[in-house]
């Protein structure tokens, strides 16, 4: 069945840009942010369902919010690393940063929650 959902990725999939974010790296006690690297990918971009905005903070509901499905693996931030969650890029231009992924292996497939990114006096919201 879930091979099923993996191939409804493959046919419903279209062009979008994989943006991720290297760890920053310190030089001298000073953090500094490497550019990001692009990478054309094919995602499935949709509303979200009811169930996965029940888990989205209440005051955060009336945001933009998407599902992403994809073959290529999806990464939210990494505390450890410092690395910035991913970003995917639809053909408007729209960056949605990914807050929650899930690795469907038995379908091969990737399932990631993501937020839109909008710009706000020199910082993201």
């Amino acid at each position: 069945m879930f091979e099923l959902a993996g191939l409804a990725v493959d046919m419903m999939a279209r062009p979008c840009t994989l943006r991720v974010y290297p760890p920053p790296t310190v030089v001298k006690g000073k953090a500094t942010r490497g550019e990001p690297v692009e990478t054309p990918i094919r995602a499935v971009i949709q509303a979200p369902s009811e169930r996965d905005m029940r888990d989205v903070p209440e005051g955060q509901r009336t945001e933009a919010w998407v599902t992403v499905w994809s073959r290529t693996p999806l990464n939210t931030s990494d505390e450890d690393d410092q690395q910035g969650a991913d970003e995917v890029i639809n053909a408007r231009g729209e960056a949605y940063r990914i807050v929650r992924v899930q690795d469907r292996a038995e379908g091969g497939f990737y399932r990631a929650i993501a937020r839109l990114v909008r710009e706000h006096d020199g910082r993201d919201l």
